[in-house]
C-alpha cells in the first residue's frame, strides 16, 4: 500500500458508477478467512503450497539416495520432511494474516471508498491509496472482498460487512469485475 496519497474524486457519472464507501474495524479473523481463501481456493495459493513442498521432498529424497540411505532410512526422512513442510506452510501462513492485519490495526475504524480508479482507505491518522494495478486479482467469499497481487500473498481484505448499503456489495462486485481478474 502507499501511503499518503489522493482520494479518489467521484467521476460526476450516474449513482452506479459513483464512488462506494465502505466502514468497518478489520478483524484477524477477516485476514485468516482471506488467507485461507487465497492458498487453498485459488491456483495461485494452491500452486505456490504445492511447488515448495514438492521440490523440497525431491531434494530430501535425493540426499537420501546420494548418501546411500536404506530404504527404510529414506521412508522416515521423507516422512519427517512432509510432517515439517505441513507445521511449516500452516505457521507461516497463519504468521502471514496476522502481519497483514497489524498493519491495519493501527487504522481502526477504516473508511474505504472503491471506485474505477482504485480505492482510498482511512482510518486514524492513515491514509492510504491503491490503484488497481497494485492488486490485479481478486477473490470473494460469503464475507470478504480479497484483493491480491501476483507473486507475493500480499492481500486487502475488504469485509462486505462495512456496505453501508446492501446493494453496494453488488456495485464493488462489479467495480472489482471491471478492474481486477476474479480468481
Amino acid at each position: 500500500m502507499q501511503s499518503g496519497g489522493d482520494h479518489i474524486q467521484s467521476t460526476g457519472r450516474d449513482s452506479a458508477d459513483a464512488d462506494i464507501a465502505f466502514v468497518y474495524e478489520p478483524t484477524p479473523a477477516d485476514y485468516e478467512a482471506a488467507m485461507r481463501r487465497y492458498t487453498y481456493g485459488t491456483w495461485p495459493g494452491r500452486g505456490g503450497l504445492i511447488v515448495w513442498p514438492a521440490l523440497i521432498l525431491v531434494l530430501v529424497f535425493f540426499f537420501c539416495e546420494l548418501r546411500g540411505f536404506t530404504p527404510a532410512m529414506t521412508a522416515v526422512v521423507v516422512v519427517a520432511g512432509v510432517v515439517a513442510g505441513v507445521v511449516t506452510t500452516h505457521k507461516t501462513l497463519a504468521r502471514v494474516a496476522r502481519e497483514q492485519h497489524a498493519d491495519m490495526e493501527d487504522y481502526g475504524t477504516c473508511r474505504t471508498v472503491v471506485g474505477d480508479e482504485g480505492m482510498t482507505t482511512t482510518g486514524g491518522s492513515q491514509t492510504s491509496t491503491i490503484d488497481w494495478q497494485a492488486f490485479p486479482w481478486y477473490v470473494e467469499t460469503g464475507e470478504l472482498f480479497v484483493l491480491t497481487t501476483r507473486r507475493t500473498r500480499i492481500f486487502f481484505v475488504l469485509p462486505k460487512r462495512g456496505a453501508q448499503d446492501p446493494a453496494d456489495v453488488d456495485r464493488v462486485r462489479g467495480v472489482l469485475d471491471r478492474n481486477l481478474r476474479r480468481l
